[in-house]
């Protein structure tokens, strides 16, 4: 009880003293202000008036006073002048000192006087401002002013190197943007061979950077042990980097007969094939001497006089029982093997004449790639056979198959019973020779609504076989009022195909219910009226109450 009046006591003289504080405190510092707490250490900071005074803050921070003295970064423009812009105080101890107006991420860089272009606009924050990027004297300075360098925003030098390996190793000029952009390491737009000792030309212009400057392994720095060699590289003769084909029987020079733009365009006044007992035309004289001229082997060519004796038979002797008995020059030019001179005017002479559609397919429709003679697979031009089949698919499953050996009607076999090369829509087909002749409106129906089934199995046409009842087409709109004992529908009795009336039916003979007197004047609507089954409405025509109360009153 003693104990207990005493901590009564203390508390009761020290409490006015902290509401007191509490007053005039609008909370507690942060952690790195701590040390100026206290009534007595206000005006530190503060005016009179409790006006934040930003001379006062450069007392301490001595770092940012120098840099706002020389106009240098973030805190010299105008609009960071106040310091209160951007920190604030009194939120506690580990409340962040910093206030991002729209969110660090959207702070906008180019008020520190660089700006963050390409991909240095895409990183995160501290990915630049790291430890590591803090480098020699500003980071002794701020090691004084007790910074630290994962917190600062300051120490950050704008070359490139401050921040970056130098991937060279010190073969190319330590500034960077003279080739590079901001944008991505690769490729360097600034950079031009052509200001280089070795400028390229022709097809040097193609090769790629790899092919001539190797990748070098020094291991200088953990992550990146390897770099590409610009500088010292030997280009006095071709044969620095080319193994010479002609193994010096030329000489060294190379450039006496060829130039960078290939190998293929050589000097001619040092060499000219025409004046040999095979000039070069067309496709041949793009070749290269080696394709002829096999190494090892005398240039003496013996048997050239046919194309088949330096080329193969690419057809596999479709051609040889033919006029030309397969030479070459009947279809090909030495200009290139594609086009043929194979012309329509000539493919109407063969067994296979082009008429209708045909004439607009293209050649390798029909002469696709196949297996000829069971050895070389080439493009085939001779057929077994030439019905539809052999290049279109059956789109009737062989339910027409009658068709493809008797004569129909109009006198013509196969598929061209019915069609035409002209277009496969462009039908001869004559309906009434069927068991089902079109009549009335089924002669506007479309061929695909009857003959086109998507029930069951794939969707396919069917030609045979189909049904030719009204309700294997037609829904039942009576609703089985007029079905027979078997429940089958025998529409036909008061309907014709011309159109939905019942024009066959008659009241006198077909019902129960004779119409005599004024009931031949009314309206069927008024006996026949709508009714309702499962939800489907239809108009109920039997049974029907024929007593006359059952419709007058």
């Amino acid at each position: 009880m003693k104990r207990f009046k005493h901590i009564l006591f203390i508390t009761a003289v020290l409490l006015p003293f902290k509401c007191l504080f509490a007053q005039l405190s609008p909370g507690d510092l942060h952690r790195s202000h701590a040390f100026l707490e206290g009534l007595e250490n206000c005006t530190k900071c503060h005016e009179s008036g409790r006006k934040l005074n930003p001379d006062k803050c450069l007392d301490c921070h001595v770092v940012l006073k120098k840099r706002i003295d020389n106009k240098k970064g973030l805190h010299a423009g105008k609009k960071f002048k106040d310091c209160a812009t951007c920190h604030v105080e009194h939120h506690g101890r580990d409340f962040d000192l910093i206030y991002w107006e729209n969110g660090r991420n959207n702070f906008d860089h180019k008020a520190t006087g660089y700006t963050l272009e390409g991909a240095h606009a895409k990183q995160k924050c501290r990915d630049c401002h790291a430890p590591q990027n803090i480098r020699g004297p500003d980071w002794e300075v701020l090691k004084k002013a007790k910074k630290k360098a994962d917190h600062t925003y300051l120490g950050l030098n704008t070359d490139c190197l401050s921040c970056h390996r130098d991937e060279h190793r010190g073969q190319l000029s330590e500034k960077c943007t003279n080739c590079h952009n901001f944008k991505a390491w690769s490729p360097a737009p600034g950079f031009d061979h052509g200001t280089t000792k070795y400028p390229l030309t022709g097809l040097h212009k193609k090769v790629k950077c790899a092919q001539c400057h190797k990748t070098i392994t020094d291991n200088k720095y953990p992550k990146d042990k390897s770099y590409v060699r610009f500088a010292g590289l030997r280009f006095p003769a071709c044969i620095n980097c080319h193994k010479d084909p002609h193994q010096n029987k030329f000489g060294s020079r190379c450039r006496t007969c060829h130039v960078t733009d290939g190998w293929k365009q050589y000097n001619k006044q040092k060499f000219n094939h025409d004046k040999t007992r095979y000039p070069l035309e067309g496709r041949h004289r793009d070749l290269a001497c080696e394709a002829c001229h096999k190494p090892g082997q005398p240039l003496r060519i013996k048997r050239f006089s046919q194309c088949r004796d330096c080329h193969r038979d690419a057809h596999a002797g479709q051609f040889l029982h033919s006029s030309s008995r397969g030479a070459c020059a009947a279809c090909h030019d030495v200009n290139g093997f594609k086009p043929a001179h194979y012309t329509i005017q000539e493919h109407q002479t063969c067994a296979f004449p082009l008429e209708g559609a045909h004439r607009a397919v293209p050649c390798i429709a029909c002469h696709k790639q196949a297996l000829i003679s069971g050895r070389t697979r080439t493009m085939q031009f001779r057929f077994k056979n030439l019905r539809c089949q052999t290049c279109h698919d059956d789109v009737h499953k062989g339910t027409v198959n009658r068709w493809m050996t008797e004569k129909n009607p109009t006198g013509r076999v196969g598929c061209r019973a019915c069609h035409s090369s002209v277009s496969w829509s462009d039908i001869a087909f004559d309906h009434d020779q069927t068991d089902f002749p079109l009549q009335g409106r089924h002669k506007d129906v479309a061929c695909k609504k009857c003959h086109y089934q998507t029930r069951g199995a794939a969707p396919h046409w069917r030609f045979t076989n189909s049904p030719t009842r009204c309700a294997s087409c037609h829904n039942d709109i009576h609703r089985g009022q007029f079905a027979s004992s078997d429940g089958q529908v025998d529409c036909v009795r008061c309907h014709t195909p011309d159109n939905w009336k019942a024009e066959k039916f008659n009241h006198e003979t077909d019902s129960r219910f004779k119409l005599e007197g004024a009931h031949e004047s009314v309206a069927c609507v008024q006996c026949h009226k709508p009714a309702i089954l499962n939800g489907t409405k239809f108009v109920k025509y039997k049974p029907l109450d024929m007593r006359c109360e059952a419709c007058h009153g």
